[in-house]
C-alpha cells in the first residue's frame, strides 16, 4: 500500500494564500461563458506576443486567475476591515445615546409622573434598558475565572512560572498580556476567516464579470453574484461582531489554552483535523481484479 499525501508538497499556509485562485476563476471563467469571442481574442493576443503551448497557457491561466482573485481577495479585506468600523461606530453611538446620562434624565422628563404607557415611551425605554444593561459581564467573569485556572497550570507545567493562589494572574494590572500571548489559536477559526472572505471575493467577481460581459446579464447569474455577496457580506458582519463579543473571544481563548496545555501534558490524545491531512491517494500493487 502506497500513500501519497499532497500535503506535505503544498504548505498549509500557502494553500491558505492559493484560496484567492477560486475568485479568479469565477471572473475567467464566467466572462469565457458569457463572451466566447472575448476569450478568443485574448488568446489570440497571448499566442502573438509569444507562442505558448496548451500546457503553458493553462499555467498562464492559473497565474492570471491568483492575481486576479488576490484582488478581489483584498477587496474582501477591506470591506472586513470597513464592516467592523462600522459595527464599533454603532456601538458608541448606542453608548452616546442611548446608555448616556443625559438621555436618562430627559426619557425622565418625558415619561412623566404618573408614568405613560404609550407605544413610543415603552419602545424607548427598552432601548434604553438594553443600552444601560450588560447581562453579559457576569457570564465573562466565569470564562475568565476559567482561563486563569488553565493558565496558571500552563505557566507552571510548560514554561516553568509558578503562580500560587494568592498571586493569580487576574490580581496583577498586566493580566492582559498573558491573555494575549498564551494559547495556540485554534487552525478552524483561520480557516473560517479565509472561507467567508473566499466567498465574499466571489460575490465581488461574479458582479465584476457581469460588468464585463453583457451576456451574462440574465436573472440566473445575477442571483448568482447577488447570494455569494449578501452572504459573504452577512458573514463578516457576523465576525465583526464575534470580535467586539468578549465572552465569545473569551472562550475561544480558554479553548486555546486547553489546547496548549493538553499537548504539554502529552496525557489527552493529540486531536486530528482532517483539514490537515490533506488529500491521501492510496495505491495497492497486490490489487487483483477479477476475471
Amino acid at each position: 500500500m502506497i500513500k501519497l499525501n499532497i500535503s506535505s508538497l503544498i504548505p498549509r499556509r500557502l494553500a491558505i494564500y492559493l484560496l484567492g485562485i477560486i475568485p479568479g476563476a469565477l471572473f475567467h471563467l464566467s466572462v469565457a461563458f458569457g463572451d466566447p469571442d472575448l476569450a478568443r481574442h485574448m488568446i489570440e493576443r497571448a499566442k502573438q506576443a509569444y507562442p505558448f503551448e496548451p500546457y503553458a497557457l493553462f499555467i498562464l491561466l492559473v497565474l492570471s486567475c491568483l492575481v486576479v482573485g488576490q484582488t478581489f481577495f483584498l477587496l474582501s479585506w477591506f470591506a472586513d476591515i470597513f464592516l467592523s468600523i462600522l459595527y464599533q461606530l454603532k456601538r458608541y453611538f448606542v453608548r452616546t445615546t442611548f446608555a448616556s446620562w443625559w438621555m436618562y434624565k430627559w426619557f425622565g422628563k418625558l415619561q412623566g409622573i404618573p408614568p405613560k404607557r404609550n407605544l413610543f415611551i415603552r419602545s424607548l425605554s427598552w432601548l434604553i434598558f438594553r443600552a444601560r444593561t450588560d447581562r453579559r459581564e457576569s457570564q465573562r467573569a466565569v470564562v475568565l475565572s476559567c482561563w486563569d485556572q488553565a493558565a496558571m497550570r500552563l505557566l507552571k507545567q510548560r514554561y516553568g512560572i509558578d503562580k500560587t493562589d494568592s498571586h493569580r494572574l487576574l490580581l496583577h494590572h498586566d493580566w492582559e498580556v498573558w491573555y494575549s500571548v498564551l494559547g495556540k489559536p485554534p487552525a478552524m477559526l483561520q480557516d473560517a476567516v479565509m472561507t467567508m472572505r473566499t466567498i465574499f471575493g466571489c460575490g465581488l467577481a461574479a458582479f465584476s464579470a457581469l460588468y464585463v460581459s453583457a451576456g451574462l446579464r440574465n436573472r440566473f447569474f445575477i442571483t448568482i453574484a447577488v447570494v455569494l455577496t449578501v452572504s459573504g457580506c452577512y458573514q463578516l458582519f457576523d465576525l465583526a461582531k464575534w470580535r467586539q463579543d468578549q465572552v465569545r473571544v473569551g472562550l475561544v481563548r480558554l479553548r486555546s489554552v486547553l489546547t496548549e496545555l493538553a499537548e504539554t501534558k502529552g496525557s489527552a490524545p493529540k486531536a486530528t483535523d482532517e483539514s490537515d491531512k490533506g488529500f491521501e491517494i492510496a495505491i495497492d500493487p497486490d490489487t487483483k481484479k477479477d476475471d
